[in-house]
């Protein structure tokens, strides 16, 4: 079987029955993903406060775990301290992270998202929303629901995946590394 994915623009793919579909969903994350890094920075500009997307990051996990130290926070999304306490030190004074003190040790602090912080993600949220309702305009409701519950279960099943390798083996072409699947899902649908 020859195939070709012209989402991904590879040439033929494998002789096994399961290349042609990994190949088109494979090469159509990564045409997403360059999709997607082509209009953030357009969606975030039309939000009336424009912030980079790695503060944004920070701030989302922060709303989600707060409050925490920004030693926690580095360690949560994976990222250098020094990076990390930067782009804090410009959101606190931006007005969108407050340091307030540590109860359990009176010498550190803990950082916590102002309302200032809310507005925005509720902000970008609405803008978001608008953007997929769009999007999605033509898929009946139940092809929203089955897509939402499938890409969720493809996020989960990514990171669970991406988090079991090291950066050798994530970064290794064609290689296959030896790493379990965190869990089975044969069956689920």
């Amino acid at each position: 079987m020859t195939s070709t994915n012209s989402a991904a623009g590879f040439g033929p793919a494998a002789d096994d029955a399961e290349s042609g579909p990994l190949d088109d969903i494979a090469g159509g994350v990564v045409q997403l993903s360059h999709s997607f890094n082509r209009v953030r920075a357009q969606v975030v500009a039309q939000a009336e406060h424009d912030i980079e997307w790695s503060a944004n990051m920070l701030i989302l996990h922060l709303v989600q775990g707060a409050p925490m130290r920004s030693s926690a926070l580095a360690e949560l999304v994976h990222l250098d301290p020094s990076s990390v306490s930067r782009t804090v030190a410009a959101l606190v004074a931006d007005g969108m992270i407050e340091r307030v003190p540590d109860p359990s040790d009176g010498r550190a602090t803990l950082l916590v998202p102002t309302d200032k912080t809310f507005a925005v993600i509720y902000e970008h949220r609405d803008i978001r929303r608008n953007h997929f309702a769009r999007i999605l305009e033509h898929w009946s409701a139940a092809e929203i629901r089955a897509f939402s519950r499938l890409l969720g279960r493809f996020v989960t099943d990514f990171d669970d995946y991406r988090d079991g390798l090291d950066d050798a083996d994530w970064l290794r072409a064609g290689g296959k590394p030896e790493v379990a699947h965190p869990h089975d899902r044969e069956g689920a649908a």
